[in-house]
């Protein structure tokens, strides 16, 4: 820099790497709390009331066709309690099994099943498809799981699991 001495331009350099440092975790910082959300339904808070609630139904449990799950393949469908994203899978002919969407360890949305693992985009986790146990960290949880029914031609998706 024209003018300034070298202890000055080194100070400045210094200074300015130190400011982009911070933006840049800055932004991290937020995409990650953006990312977090992601293909999960926001619940409102309700309001306090002093009266009764009224008794509605309880929501029908998912279902989805059999035939819409393939060996190896998913279905996505949501969990009612929660609006979270739930993966049912047929990891063996005949056998199923539903394996939340939200990942152990940030809360980020896993992606759907593939080649037999679930993968966390936000931090690299991947999960077993079959079971939800953890393949790769940095989540030390598995994914949690539900239990999945079969009524003829329809797979309903049932309480989770503890």
């Amino acid at each position: 820099m024209r003018g300034l001495k070298e202890e000055h331009v080194r100070r400045r350099s210094l200074v300015d790497g130190g400011i982009a440092a911070v933006a840049i975790g800055g932004a991290g910082l937020l995409t990650g709390s953006l990312t977090r959300t992601f293909g999960r339904d926001k619940q409102p808070a309700g309001k306090q009331s002093t009266a009764p609630a009224p008794t509605t139904p309880a929501p029908a449990a998912p279902s989805v066709s059999a035939a819409s799950v393939a060996v190896g393949g998913s279905a996505q469908v949501k969990d009612p309690a929660t609006g979270d994203a739930v993966y049912i899978v047929q990891p063996k002919a005949g056998q199923y099994c539903a394996l939340s969407s939200v990942c152990t360890h940030s809360g980020c949305a896993v992606d759907a099943p593939k080649n037999g693992q679930l993968y966390c985009p936000c931090h690299g986790s991947r999960f077993d498809a079959a079971t939800g146990a953890v393949v790769n960290g940095p989540a030390v949880k598995p994914l949690p799981k539900y239990t999945v029914s079969k009524d003829g031609d329809r797979l309903t998706l049932g309480p989770l699991q503890s």
